[in-house]
């Protein structure tokens, strides 16, 4: 039920592109706040909440009114402003605590730019033109295609583990997600009317393939460490936001720059 009603959700959302896509992935970005500051609180790590939170949707809107440049000449320079307040608020923050942890600013820097960071990408690729909705689109269904093959392969096929960190994943499915992710690149791009050329496709299918599973097993490091299995229950049937956009968390700035560098 929740995937019946949200890939359709999702899908609009990423065509309409704008301010309601904005939108959606800074809701994205809170409750994956949320989730990381929920994570860290049951494992008894030390974490600024207040600090995660303001940096945390500061951060990605100055990227959002910046026109994702970190620093430009003569520019407003938001972004750059804003990096450095993150880093200099975080440590600052943790001079008037009465107890001074170097971890609780390490974990709190590490969840503003894993999660505001890197997500914000989302809106970034999105709004590349021409083809920015249709490399939206690659990545998304790429994604979700490569966890379904990963899984089912791995499932009927798997006998060598992958990581110790997760279990249940391995090296049958990781490669099955792999080539699923290329052949599914490869055949939205031929859907895409010329936007993404076939070796563009190929290239991004396999960036997809290694960091879409790379990044999954990351967040389930962040798990395992304070003991969860999920990252919340919001999403009934798939956890939290966390482990459905776990993937997007290495993928959204390799994506971009990936793009970016190769036009």
């Amino acid at each position: 039920m929740t995937a019946l009603f949200g890939i359709p959700a999702v899908v609009l959302l990423i065509r309409a592109g704008g301010p309601a896509y904005a939108v959606f992935v800074f809701a994205i970005i809170f409750l994956s706040l949320y989730e990381y500051a929920t994570l860290m609180k049951m494992g008894s790590k030390p974490v600024q909440v207040p600090s995660l939170f303001l940096f945390g949707l500061l951060l990605p809107a100055a990227l959002y009114f910046d026109h994702y440049s970190a620093a430009q000449a003569g520019g407003d320079n938001f972004t750059g402003f804003f990096i450095a307040l993150t880093v200099i608020g975080v440590m600052s923050s943790e001079l008037f605590s009465a107890q001074k942890y170097l971890e609780r600013i390490g974990l709190t820097l590490l969840g503003i730019f894993m999660i505001s960071w890197c997500m914000f990408h989302l809106i970034a690729i999105r709004g590349l033109r021409p083809d920015g909705m249709a490399l939206t689109f690659l990545l998304i269904i790429t994604v979700w295609v490569m966890d379904t093959a990963a899984y089912f392969f791995g499932k009927s096929l798997g006998r060598r583990q992958l990581s110790s960190i997760s279990p249940k994943k391995t090296w049958e499915g990781a490669a099955a997600g792999f080539i699923a992710a290329i052949a599914t690149a490869l055949g939205i791009a031929k859907l895409s009317g010329g936007l993404i050329s076939p070796y563009s496709a190929a290239g991004a299918g396999v960036l997809i393939g290694v960091f879409g599973q790379l990044s999954d097993i990351a967040e389930s490091m962040l798990k395992r460490a304070v003991g969860a299995k999920d990252s919340s229950n919001l999403l009934p049937g798939h956890g939290g936001i966390l482990d459905r956009f776990d993937s997007y968390i290495f993928l959204a700035p390799v994506i971009y720059y990936y793009a970016v560098f190769t036009r």
